[in-house]
């Protein structure tokens, strides 16, 4: 499973402080579960490797909302993102909880305590499940395709994912050609969770307040969690710690000679170790499992080590093309630390291991990828990677107006990767609309051959028609760079040298004309 399992419960306690309190619920124990599914739901969030499972506890005489939070969407708004949220994990408990032995339940029942009963009551304790406490527009997405475009024994893994937002908040909030981008919230890997807690001799089923990474707006709410959740869901177990990380740890250790160690990596004479293990790739697992006598509460991790940040990736599809459907082109992210060991980006990794039927956590975010409202104006792309997805979108935008009977103009692509047999990603949808007339493909292969071929030399073989349509007095089109940062240079050079020999101006004069086309949103970069 590849989720998270929320309880929301109402108590007559205005705060719970302690576990034990947990146990003081009037006539619980005389109440009967109101179907097996909510039982089953304790079993996902004591075993399935990615799911969390939080209770709220809320203080029925005292709760009340402290107004949305300031992310655009009112309350009325925000209450119906919620709404839909627990739609989607009620779909999810649904899906995961019919799969799972029932006769393995019981121990984890009792494990989690008095956990359980809240989702094994959802009447009396009113349980509601949430995607994320600590993200209100979080929605729990199914996974509904996955596929590696990239062959098996390539030196790079790229891929394509699909999620399905048919019936969420943001089934009109994710469209590639619209200026949208999917935040994607990953895990950490479940086996590397599981041998640093051995390791650190922590209990998975211990119960722990996360209040400090989900602070809630309503009044009198306590948010608890597994300790084996807190760690795989939100903690960034293994990202890279700074210096104040160091100074933090630093009273609990119990051996003077380690206290003394930890103590001086924070100090100035200290800086080259500290760089060389930065270096090497430490992480905050490496460090405490490191030093032995460290003894850290349960519920201290959480002031220690900060949250898994989200990811956000430009979706490459339109949802005019493609109702209820929202895709990512993504690749898997590695590098070679000092030690030459390979690592790799968490929520690359994540995304690369999920298949048709997992869950993820994600909201729609902002991007300045966005197809202009002329639906006649020429359309100038630079893809470079994974940057081709925003225009992957465009193009499948443009299609479904022309499909609705609209005239479109024309669009121009240029695609720069290595090779052609392994990175030219999507090339029977790009050439079947070539073919149709809907675009023309401009690719850049640097490596087919001897002499390299970049996307600035594709841009200034079209010099004529980006002339006429991006630099002459009265165009009217567009042009979008989306991709690594590195080749951005290079085809801003060239777009300035088309100015200057196309349209006799001098670099001065260059310069202020792609000023202006950035000015007024027809020179756009999205780079990274």
């Amino acid at each position: 499973a590849q989720a998270l399992c929320i309880g929301r419960g109402r108590s007559p306690l205005s705060s719970l402080s302690s576990l034990s309190s947990l146990t003081l619920f009037g006539s619980m124990a005389d109440s009967k579960p109101q179907t097996s599914t909510w039982v089953k739901a304790v079993a996902v969030a004591g075993v399935a490797g990615a799911s969390l499972l939080t209770l709220k506890l809320l203080s029925g005489s005292q709760c009340r909302a402290k107004g949305a939070k300031a992310s655009g969407h009112g309350a009325t708004d925000m209450a119906k993102v919620k709404a839909l949220a627990a739609k989607a994990v009620e779909q999810y408990v649904g899906d995961v909880g019919a799969k799972l032995n029932a006769s393995a339940n019981d121990m984890i029942i009792t494990k989690v305590g008095d956990l359980g009963k809240y989702l094994a009551f959802p009447n009396q304790f009113k349980t509601q499940m949430l995607a994320r406490p600590d993200v209100d527009e979080g929605q729990l997405l199914r996974v509904t395709d996955w596929k590696r475009l990239t062959p098996e024994d390539y030196d790079r893994t790229t891929f394509h994912i699909e999620v399905d937002v048919k019936g969420t908040s943001i089934e009109h909030l994710v469209n590639g050609a619209d200026g949208k981008a999917l935040s994607v919230y990953a895990t950490n890997d479940k086996d590397a969770v599981k041998k640093f807690m051995e390791m650190m001799k922590l209990d998975p089923f211990e119960i722990v307040s996360c209040e400090e990474v989900a602070p809630q707006e309503e009044e009198g709410v306590v948010v608890l969690t597994t300790m084996e959740k807190l760690l795989t869901q939100y903690l960034d177990l293994f990202g890279k710690p700074t210096r104040e990380f160091l100074k933090k740890l630093v009273p609990y250790a119990v051996d003077i000679v380690e206290k003394v160690k930890i103590a001086e990596l924070t100090l100035d004479r200290k800086t080259e170790e500290f760089q060389d293990r930065q270096a090497k790739a430490y992480t905050y697992a490496d460090y405490l499992t490191e030093f032995t006598s460290l003894k850290i509460p349960a519920d201290k991790y959480v002031e220690l080590i900060p949250t898994i940040k989200q990811r956000v990736y430009s979706i490459c599809s339109s949802t005019s093309y493609r109702p209820g459907k929202c895709q990512l082109l993504v690749v898997r992210e590695d590098w070679q630390t000092k030690a030459g060991e390979t690592k790799f980006g968490l929520c690359s990794s994540f995304l690369t291991f999920l298949r048709p039927g997992n869950y993820c956590v994600g909201h729609s975010t902002h991007s300045v990828m966005k197809i202009p409202e002329d639906k006649m104006a020429h359309v100038f792309m630079a893809g470079l990677g994974t940057g081709l997805a925003p225009f992957r979108a465009y193009v499948e935008e443009r299609k479904s107006q022309k499909n609705a009977g609209h005239k479109v103009g024309p669009m121009t692509l240029f695609f720069g990767g290595r090779y052609s047999k392994t990175e030219y990603y999507y090339r029977d949808e790009f050439e079947a609309f070539e073919k149709e007339g809907l675009l023309k493909c401009c690719n850049a292969w640097s490596r087919d051959t001897a002499q390299k071929v970049y996307v600035q030399h594709k841009i200034k073989e079209e010099e004529n028609d980006i002339w006429e349509q991006l630099g002459k007095p009265g165009s009217t089109g567009y042009f979008f760079l989306c991709g690594s940062k590195q080749p951005e240079k290079d085809v801003y050079r060239t777009l300035i040298g088309i100015m200057q020999t196309k349209g006799n101006m001098t670099e001065a004069q260059a310069q202020a004309k792609m000023e202006s086309l950035q000015a007024e949103g027809r020179y756009v970069t999205e780079v990274y």
